[in-house]
């Protein structure tokens, strides 16, 4: 039997000190596992940590975003790339310098698990007493954690494995739920799927009842989404001896009732379970917004080359340094530029405020600015927002003969990003037809954020760069580190 093995250290780097954001975690000491876990803090601490964890270079902040991820899903001029990513846009992936950002991905995903399981371990025997807020806060905890685990998987699964539709037999990934030093052989797809639905269901169980997110409006007379600000369940007048208000803010960036149900439909599209994708959109949609809207970004108050379209994120992470490692791809030393620009966004449609606002020209050549340093909130790193969710729904829709509903989300989108020549939508009469719109408009929608790839992925279809079809379908799996061994 094949065994992953991992090193764990006794003790574990925590931040001791206060800072203004939660967000912010600074190692700076060392203290005993259980020392940590005595107090609400010290879970917090963590939390903290494993959101930060996720938000750093190797991962979303840059690889699995606007780079590994987007150079696979052939959004930059080959010519223009450095030479790993010149190997990584060709599947070269056993060159060494592709081999080593791999490893590097796998490994530090499977850290972020291991912050996940040993928070899972201690918030299950912790006290309610611990917690200022009591069992409201610990539940809350424990529900991200359960979330977390299963975001993180689940994209190793989409990086590491092949889409459903393609094949369900091998196994791939080990599905990691405990901090012992010896883990289980690799699952097959199914069993990963089975794995990230459960714990899915599993942190919604536990976030249900006190979900910070959700508050309940007198003025709606029913619980509703407050996703950016803190609400009255966890409030605490604010003072410089208490960060609870703003640990218990920020909702978009932590996992919730909200992002689960929207993860929930990722993984059910993915799984081709269509149907119960459109339901559990539904369910996400019904549980409010009217106190804060789950609409999109008005393009208009967006100054060019400034905007970053956060007013539909459902979910997104957080670096204050994102700016700042993106900053050398923005000159021309190192520039991603982005190819066939003028073929996805013609003359008539270039009215898009994806085209006008969210690329600048360096050049002669296209760049987005989604990340670069100097936006207003560069530091929010979306990871998962509401136009995914409407393409989703459309999927549902047309498999169903609802055509002209599907449709109509598209022209939602293309409305609120400012495109309004629609005379293309109006000659979509099928599934394939609605199925290609959706493709070149997610290639728009997802510059810069990575989740072109994972979609022609999951469809098991050539990736369309603006002008092209281009067959990697026989490469859409990245080889599992040798070693298969992550040491921490």
């Amino acid at each position: 039997m094949k065994k992953i093995k991992y090193t764990i250290g006794l003790f574990l780097l925590f931040t001791l000190t206060a800072c203004n954001d939660w967000f912010e975690v600074n190692p700076e000491t060392r203290v005993s596992s259980d020392d940590l876990y005595a107090t609400g803090d010290g879970f917090r601490m963590q939390v903290n940590g494993m959101y930060k964890n996720l938000a750093s270079e190797s991962l979303y902040a840059r690889q699995l975003t606007w780079g590994f991820l987007d150079v696979l899903g052939q959004y930059y001029i080959r010519q223009n790339l450095d030479n790993a990513y010149q190997d990584v846009n060709d599947r070269l992936y056993e060159k060494s310098d592709v081999l080593g950002t791999i490893d590097l991905i796998w490994s530090d995903m499977y850290k972020v698990i291991a912050d996940c399981n040993n928070i899972i371990e201690h918030v299950d025997k912790a006290s309610n007493s611990i917690f200022e807020f009591g069992e409201p806060e610990r539940l809350k905890i424990r529900g991200e954690a359960f979330a977390v685990r299963a975001f993180v998987h689940f994209d190793l699964l989409r990086l590491f494995a092949p889409a459903p539709v393609v094949n369900e037999n091998g196994t791939w990934i080990p599905y990691v739920t405990n901090s012992e030093s010896v883990i289980n052989n690799k699952l097959t797809v199914k069993q990963v799927l089975e794995n990230v639905e459960r714990d899915l269901l599993e942190a919604h169980a536990s976030m249900v009842a006190w979900d910070s997110a959700i508050i309940y409006s007198d003025y709606y007379n029913r619980e509703v989404i407050r996703m950016w600000h803190i609400t009255e369940r966890f409030w605490k007048e604010w003072d410089i001896e208490s960060e609870i208000p703003e640990f218990f803010g920020h909702q978009r960036s932590r996992m919730n009732m909200a992002s689960v149900r929207a993860l929930l439909a990722r993984l059910y599209a993915y799984m081709g379970e269509k149907k119960k994708a459109y339901d559990a959109i539904e369910e996400m949609i019904a549980m409010g917004g009217q106190w804060e809207s789950w609409g999109f970004d008005d393009m208009n108050w967006l100054d060019p080359g400034y905007g970053r379209l956060l007013g539909d994120v459902i979910f997104n992470v957080y670096n204050t340094q994102a700016g700042e490692i993106n900053a050398p791809f923005m000159s021309a030393e190192r520039p991603l530029y982005i190819r066939n620009v003028p073929e996805l966004f013609p003359a008539q449609n270039q009215i898009d405020g994806r085209f006008e606002r969210l690329l600048t020209v360096l050049g002669g050549n296209y760049l987005s600015i989604k990340s670069k340093k100097g936006n207003n909130d560069v530091a929010y790193i979306p990871l998962l927002r509401k136009s995914e969710l409407y393409y989703i729904k459309g999927e549902y829709l047309a498999s169903v003969g609802q055509v002209d509903a599907a449709v109509e989300l598209l022209r939602d989108i293309r409305s609120a990003r400012g495109d309004i020549s629609f005379d293309d939508l109006n000659t979509i009469y099928d599934e394939t037809g609605y199925v290609q719109a959706m493709l070149t408009d997610a290639r728009k929608e997802y510059i810069g954020e990575g989740q072109s790839f994972y979609l022609f992925k999951r469809l098991n279809l050539p990736v369309f760069d603006g002008v092209q079809n281009i067959d990697f379908r026989n490469q859409y799996v990245l080889p599992v580190p040798k070693s298969e061994q992550v040491i921490f």
